[in-house]
């Protein structure tokens, strides 16, 4: 008894990849049949992505192309037309499945063959949504209803169809979506309707999960909104009469009041077996959408894994999980907590002794370097105050040794792999204008004054050169050109990453003058999307990078003139310039982040642990009554303004949470 899986997909590749990834992820090789991934007439980035997942996942995978954009409905049914399994599950991109989400669906419709359709809740459905409470993710939610609701449907009023499963028999009667729904809009329901005519029912499992984004291709538009009420006016046209019959008997049989009368309050305290703890959740910040990744991973891997922050700020990435604020610990249960930079250490220290757990630390930088090195023995401190210590890289690892007489263990960073690479042409002819990528962070340790130089610099070369700046600082004055060969395109951050992602494509080369990197995932991402990394030996780069086979690596890092010369030297030798990019691709796809996550599974699940000294030195004790009268401060602080930002009017809400949070930083600083 096998499953098809038909995806349509429009845009939103960064969906489309870990909707896949979940899928494979929790579902038996031996059910899952075909995946269908039907690209309706998408952008170049899409398609690379589809091309890149097709390659991974192999046979299993189908890509089948539109040579026109159809809308969801045709995309679908020519998704229908392919499929001859015993079962097909329709998955919008956006959705993300659960350990076993498939097996339990067909275990549903296996138990009684009258059911033609049926779908799992989720945190975004309609009348069957359960939204995802602060300190979960959307498997643990899935973990909670399987254990308490195995083997129980219900009814639906109207089908969902963002993780919709059809039994071939329904199919074969009932027939393909109708089209007369365009690009979509409740063609699911009018398509159960459809079913109940000819027998069938419909059903809700409420014991299974999945996470739900909604529209993450469409958005929220007035075009949008127009065809849902074109819609609503054809599917009231046509079952109005029996759809309130199906709504009196869903009111008194509703799953989710159902769920919640059942489940009592404590069922829905939020545990996490690992916590990470980050001072702020921000856009700018690439150690923190590392983090993010990883909980994301963990998350669809099942895990019981969360973060707790200070203060959240606009985050344009994705989240799969519901994070909770450091003011709401005492809430949570967890076994153990994660600081995330040196500061956060002594804080998390705190909480670990309050809740008698242990504390890990994740070093993603030579943090004795930070803020100009004044913190150094805070630093030093800080990894002193950690059961274990895990790191990106062996330089890293080497330096917590050597001088902080630290263990640690390395897991490298991981990379987007399928959303950067794009096969070259094999025709590909000598760029008549160079385009360059360098992203400015507002820091000093990140050479952002030698880079300003080195654009002022290019002019020397009298070349055709596009510069594509991304800046943190948007006050910057970029230097006066006068030739008009160089042309700077300015992004002003912060920018998303699918942004950031797309210029690395667009570009022949990306320039880092870094003077500090405890890894340098950028470079990487650039030799994943073809572009050569031209950056400083800053230590951690050389994890990976090797010097004039795939990338190059600037010994003199203060010199500009240095990073001028490779630059040219990649301009007049095309050759050269082919060999680096293809060594880098290879490379890069070692660190795809898909083969990285085990690693974080194997070391959360059984970390090496030590014992925190139980002497410290009365230099030491004054740092650690100082972070104990700041972390007081910092906890009065969060308390009095998230009370601040409840009683601010809507209409004045992101503007106020602005400068509160300005306000937190300057406090804090």
């Amino acid at each position: 008894m096998k499953c098809d899986v038909i995806i349509p997909v429009y845009k939103a590749p960064e969906w489309v990849k870990l909707c896949v990834y979940s899928l494979f992820a929790n579902t038996s090789q031996d059910i899952l049949n075909k995946v269908y991934l039907i690209n309706d007439c998408n952008d170049p980035t899409t398609i690379n992505c589809l091309k890149n997942l097709k390659t991974k996942y192999g046979n299993k995978i189908i890509v089948k192309q539109n040579a026109q954009n159809l809308g969801f409905v045709k995309t679908v049914n020519c998704g229908l037309e392919l499929s001859n399994a015993d079962y097909i599950l329709l998955l919008n991109s956006d959705c993300l499945l659960a350990k076993n989400t498939i097996e339990k669906l067909i275990n549903h419709l296996k138990k009684d063959p009258t059911i033609g359709l049926i779908c799992p809740l989720a945190s975004n459905a309609a009348n069957i949504t359960i939204p995802i409470p602060e300190g979960w993710n959307y498997t643990q939610i899935d973990a909670l209803l399987e254990k308490n609701f195995l083997g129980k449907n219900f009814d639906a009023c109207t089908i969902v169809g963002n993780c919709l499963m059809i039994t071939r028999k329904c199919l074969e009667k009932v027939g393909k979506l109708d089209e007369a729904y365009g690009m979509g809009y409740g063609e699911e329901t009018d398509y159960q309707f459809k079913a109940m005519a000819k027998g069938f029912t419909a059903k809700v499992a409420i014991d299974t999960y999945v996470f739900h984004k909604a529209e993450a291709s469409f958005g929220n538009t007035q075009e949008k909104q127009a065809r849902l009420q074109k819609n609503r006016n054809l599917f009231f046209s046509r079952w109005d009469k029996q759809y309130k019959t199906e709504l009196k008997k869903y009111k008194k049989a509703d799953p989710i009041k159902y769920i919640y009368s059942h489940l009592p309050k404590s069922a829905w305290q939020p545990q996490a077996d690992s916590l990470f703890y980050i001072d702020g959740i921000v856009q700018n910040a690439g150690g923190v959408h590392i983090i993010v990744d990883i909980v994301n991973y963990l998350t669809i891997q099942g895990q019981s894994i969360n973060i707790v922050y200070n203060l959240k700020y606009p985050y344009q990435e994705i989240l799969l999980f519901n994070p909770i604020s450091v003011e709401k610990i005492s809430t949570i249960n967890s076994k153990q907590i994660i600081s995330t930079v040196w500061k956060t250490a002594f804080n998390a220290r705190i909480i670990a002794n309050q809740k008698n757990i242990n504390l890990l630390s994740f070093v993603q930088g030579y943090e004795a370097y930070f803020e100009n090195g004044i913190k150094y023995g805070a630093v030093e401190l800080s990894y002193k105050l950690s059961n274990s210590i895990f790191t990106i890289s062996k330089y890293l690892q080497k330096e917590l040794k050597d001088v902080f007489k630290k263990d640690s263990t390395v897991i490298p960073n991981g990379i987007n792999y399928d959303l950067l690479h794009y096969d070259l042409p094999s025709n590909k002819k000598v760029p008549d204008t160079t385009t360059i990528t360098i992203i400015m962070r507002n820091n000093v340790m990140k050479g952002d004054w030698l880079l300003i130089d080195l654009i002022k610099k290019l002019e020397n070369l009298n070349q055709n050169i596009n510069i594509n700046l991304v800046t943190i600082d948007n006050k910057i004055l970029l230097p006066s050109l006068s030739s008009e060969k160089i042309t700077i395109n300015l992004y002003k951050g912060p920018q998303n990453r699918s942004t950031i992602y797309q210029l690395l494509q667009e570009s022949n080369i990306y320039v880092d003058a870094s003077l500090s990197e405890g890894f340098g995932l950028t470079a990487l991402e650039a030799m994943a999307a073809n572009c050569v990394p031209i950056v400083s030996d800053s230590l951690g780069v050389k994890e990976y990078i090797d010097n004039n086979q795939n990338g190059i690596v600037i010994k003199d890092v203060n010199n500009t003139d240095s990073y001028i010369s490779a630059i040219k030297h990649i301009i007049e030798q095309p050759d050269f310039a082919n060999s680096l990019i293809e060594n880098g691709r290879k490379t890069a796809q070692k660190y795809d982040f898909d083969n990285q996550i085990s690693k974080y599974i194997n070391y959360l699940n059984n970390p090496k642990l030590e014992s925190i000294p139980n002497n410290f030195s009365s230099y030491e004790q004054n740092i650690l009554s100082s972070m104990q009268k700041e972390y007081d401060r910092h906890a009065k602080n969060i308390r009095a303004f998230s009370t601040f930002k409840k009683l601010l009017p809507k209409s004045m809400r992101n503007i106020g949470i602005k400068v509160i949070n300005k306000l937190y930083n300057y406090l804090n600083r």
